[in-house]
């Protein structure tokens, strides 16, 4: 079963050296808020070129995309139990790669 929807937004920055670079923005609980999630690691061309380039980023950010990037659910059988083994909440979408952070 799937959590709650996360709010995410996809914005292009230029770059001083004229570059642009897709940005995904997160809204936690439903505020109008936004916080820097994930930026390109390079810069692109063009703006139609990196807003592409986010748009694959955000959809491979969804495994189903009839419902959209959902916040992970414990598992019923193990509960508690699994957050408290798991460490640091896991639900984070940022990871070392082809992306960078902010």
């Amino acid at each position: 079963m799937a959590g709650q929807l996360i709010s995410i937004a996809l914005t292009v920055d230029q770059h001083d050296g004229g570059d642009y670079f897709w940005v995904l923005l997160e809204s936690f609980d439903n505020s109008m808020e936004f916080e820097s999630l994930m930026e390109a690691a390079k810069g692109f061309p063009t703006y139609a070129d990196a807003l592409q380039a986010g748009y694959a980023v955000l959809r491979g950010l969804s495994e189903d995309l009839s419902v959209g990037p959902r916040e992970e659910l414990p598992d019923a059988d193990q509960g508690d139990a699994a957050d408290a083994a798991d460490g640091p909440d896991d639900s984070a979408l940022v990871e070392d790669g082809a992306v960078g952070e902010l």
